[in-house]
């Protein structure tokens, strides 16, 4: 491999560890607009917590409880449980939810890189047991069993240790879609979060010592080049 090539995919990998994803629409269900059951609209603030939403819209994207009203906001907070100050949306599959469907208002498509689910248990407000039947399907697509995942943010909040959030990385299949839906035929505490649309997921912010890591090979290719050029 040449030395030109490999000083440019240093530089390459260094500006990917620095850059973010400029212009990603996430779907984390704070700033957007909940139309509850009774026709009344709220601002979701990372603070209050709506039962009875009947659907909610963010960024263009329109997610619809089908079948029973359903929840958003900081859900983790209630009962002492926190504060996190951070919404989500939740559902109680139990109360007669049959889907949540989300696409865009203007009925393009949209592509759908990864989300986090905060709750995917078969007991309420506890630890999944690895039964939980939960799904997210594109539309025309194959349906996806999604991970089990323990009641909540905090991977330690039932004092052994937990799963915490689960992350899913979603592939080509939801590329290109009208729309997706998420279902479960037992989950009865179900809650997610960070819906990445229409753009890659950002890659995680790089610790110092890569990015020195990084630095350090460029110096060193760049050393390595005069080296050969005094011979």
């Amino acid at each position: 491999m040449s030395r030109r090539l490999l000083i440019g995919l240093a530089a390459g990998a260094l500006a990917f560890a620095m850059a973010g994803s400029a212009g990603a629409v996430v779907i984390d269900f704070t700033g957007g607009t909940v139309t509850l059951t009774d026709g009344t609209t709220h601002v979701t603030n990372n603070v209050d917590l709506w039962y009875g939403v009947d659907y909610y819209v963010e960024d263009g994207i329109l997610i619809d409880f089908v079948g029973a009203p359903g929840i958003i906001g900081d859900y983790y907070s209630i009962n002492g449980f926190g504060p996190y100050n951070n919404d989500v949306i939740h559902a109680h599959w139990d109360d007669g939810i049959t889907m949540i469907m989300f696409s865009k208002i203007d009925g393009s498509s949209l592509d759908l890189n990864y989300v986090d689910i905060t709750s995917n248990t078969v007991v309420g407000g506890g630890q999944q047991d690895g039964s939980e039947v939960s799904y997210i399907t594109p539309v025309g697509g194959t349906a996806l069993l999604l991970p089990s995942s323990d009641w909540g943010f905090d991977p330690d909040f039932f004092g052994t240790a937990g799963d915490g959030v689960e992350r899913l990385w979603l592939g080509s299949d939801f590329d290109g879609i009208a729309s997706f839906s998420v279902t479960s035929q037992n989950a009865y505490c179900f809650g997610m979060d960070n819906f990445y649309i229409d753009e890659e997921a950002p890659p995680p912010v790089p610790e110092p010592g890569t990015i020195l890591l990084l630095g350090t090979g460029l110096v060193g290719l760049a050393g390595y080049g005069r080296r050969r050029r005094a011979a």
